[in-house]
């Protein structure tokens, strides 16, 4: 394996979620894959941090005034050098497909997809890609490095979901009109289902188990099932981990309004709702990892 696919490969290795349906994109046991550290630190700071511009390697600039997405579709093509890049933005503007250049000269592995990494939120990506990214105009290419090489990103859509619901927010949409348009989805089990629930006022929840995922999830990818592409979907679980994993995962396949409860049911109990329980897994459960 060259050092460019390697640099690719580690690249990728930073989403919590693969594109491929496999047991190594999302593991039946919590605590298997974690959160990315840097998810909410890096939301926060492309939507709230004063700065004048961000220089590119192309010349270009990313001002600050430019409200940031909350999701991208991302393409990329992965090369050594600046040179290679700057041609290669060359090509582009001369009416090259990116993704016949992709399939050309990309170094990564998603060369295969015409460059395509699919929908991705804030943390996935290596900071310098990240950051740039949710701040690029959807059509636009931008050169970026990093220490994975030379980067030629283009964003052909950007939506502005955030992947958080915060259990205040998901009291106030079940409370008034706003519920409208919303489904909630239980990845919890049965057990878990009996200790808790939401009190969504008539709007009962759809009930896809964690432990089934791969299941509905390609169902849904496929277009079939209970899910939606354009439906607002907040996932909730007990604490959250499993929740954002699959919310992360769908998005990346074209689920822009995909959500989960932050915190899961548990923080909903805390800040919103006393009257929902508090409970204890029957695994004796993790009190900081977040996972379940």
């Amino acid at each position: 394996m060259s050092r460019s696919h390697m640099a690719c490969a580690l690249m990728l290795l930073l989403l919590p979620l693969s594109r491929s349906l496999s047991t190594a994109a999302i593991s039946s046991h919590p605590h298997e894959l974690r959160r990315s550290t840097i998810t909410h630190e890096l939301h926060a700071r492309q939507l709230t941090l004063s700065m004048a511009s961000t220089t590119l390697t192309d010349g270009g600039t990313v001002q600050s005034d430019r409200v940031a997405a909350t999701r991208v579709h991302l393409s990329h093509i992965l090369v050594d050098t600046e040179e290679l890049a700057k041609v290669c933005v060359a090509q582009l503007e001369d009416g090259i497909l990116f993704e016949t250049l992709a399939e050309s000269v990309s170094a990564c592995e998603s060369s295969g997809r015409g460059g395509d990494l699919g929908w991705i939120s804030p943390g996935l990506m290596v900071p310098e890609v990240d950051f740039v990214a949710f701040l690029m105009e959807p059509g636009e290419a931008r050169v970026v490095r990093s220490d994975l090489g030379w980067h030629v990103l283009r964003v052909s859509e950007a939506a502005n979901v955030p992947l958080e619901m915060t259990p205040l927010e998901l009291k106030s949409r079940l409370a008034g009109a706003k519920l409208e348009g919303l489904q909630l989805v239980d990845l919890r089990d049965e057990e878990e289902r009996r200790k808790a629930m939401l009190p969504a006022d008539g709007a009962e929840a759809e009930w896809l188990p964690y432990k089934e995922w791969m299941a509905w999830a390609a169902e849904a990818v496929e277009g079939r099932g209970p899910l939606s592409r354009g439906r607002e979907t907040v996932f909730f679980d007990h604490r959250g981990g499993r929740a954002e994993r699959i919310a992360q995962y769908l998005g990346q396949n074209g689920f822009t309004r995909a959500r989960f409860l932050e915190g899961g049911i548990n923080a909903y109990a805390e800040q919103a709702d006393a009257r929902v329980p508090v409970y204890l897994e029957s695994d004796g459960d993790c009190l900081t990892c977040h996972e379940h």
